[in-house]
């Protein structure tokens, strides 16, 4: 339902944020570097828990804040999804500058971009992705496209919640209006990323929750049959669309530390084994694929 446009300043986040909120966030020395890509209409702290266990176990961690966002919905409107990845790739480069390797993960449509860059990079030494957006129900594109032509702002419903732990939305700060033209880019983005994804040749780690209500969970397994490099495919029955923040963030976490740190040829942590790393051996239906391209 089309509401009133707010005129309090400030006024569009889905969660009131704090100023640290709002910009990319820097963790750990170590000599590979792990680049982490928020979501559509994001921020960086989704991605910060995954991010404090990457550090914790020895890689340099930035957490990126993709152009457009974090400021205003007017300024994700005035940006282009290849502002989005250029800004990221930016990002990329300057961690590659501190590091001997760099890998990247991303969430949703940081999940798309994280694989764009991964496709481009071929120095990536892996990629992982959660909640990847790639492509959309052909009925829900369709109304995308038509809606962009007679409406400017869509207001997601964000007491509809699929994260097992719904409180946890609230480490969701986003846009609660976003602008139907930056969907167009979004869906063109997602093309972009299928048609670059036989490019894709490093290792890849591709999750996503089969609660996801956001993106259907074929996304999954499209990107894993398209990918040219071997790809450990990974399900989570309890997991919503908001991975890093749901009940599964912690296995989550141990596989894509471990995935990240094999690829770049580092030795494991010597830690404890938690609960998480028993949850993560045994995720649901994990696959060992060399995707056709």
């Amino acid at each position: 339902m089309m509401r009133p446009m707010r005129d309090l300043a400030g006024d569009f986040w889905s969660y009131p944020p704090e100023p640290e909120d709002l910009l990319p966030f820097r963790l750990g020395e170590g000599r590979v570097g792990a680049l982490l890509i928020h979501g559509f209409c994001g921020t960086p702290p989704e991605m910060r828990g995954l991010g404090e266990h990457l550090a914790a176990r020895g890689l340099r961690v930035h957490g990126a804040l993709l152009a457009g966002h974090g400021t205003s919905p007017e300024a994700l409107e005035r940006s282009t999804w290849r502002d989005w990845v250029d800004s990221a790739q930016a990002q990329l480069d300057e961690l590659r500058g501190l590091c001997d390797a760099v890998v990247v993960a991303g969430q949703s449509m940081g999940g798309a971009i994280s694989l764009l860059l991964a496709a481009r990079n071929p120095d990536v030494a892996a990629v992982a992705t959660m909640a990847a957006i790639v492509r959309l129900p052909r009925r829900t594109e369709a109304l995308i496209r038509v809606g962009s032509l007679v409406r400017h702002w869509h207001y997601p419903d964000h007491s509809d919640v699929d994260l097992w732990e719904p409180a946890n939305a609230a480490w969701l700060k986003s846009y609660s209006r976003r602008s139907l033209r930056s969907h167009i880019d979004l869906l063109t983005l997602m093309g972009a990323t299928v048609a670059a994804l036989p490019a894709v040749r490093c290792p890849a780690l591709v999750m996503h929750g089969l609660r996801d209500r956001t993106v259907p969970p074929d996304n999954a397994r499209l990107i894993a049959s398209r990918c040219a490099g071997p790809v450990d495919l990974r399900f989570f029955e309890r997991s919503g669309h908001g991975m890093t923040v749901d009940v599964d963030r912690e296995p989550i976490f141990e596989l894509v530390g471990t995935h990240f740190r094999a690829a770049a040829g580092l030795s494991e942590p010597e830690v404890p084994i938690t609960a998480a790393a028993a949850l993560a051996a045994s995720a649901t239906a994990p696959q060992a694929l060399a995707a056709d391209a």
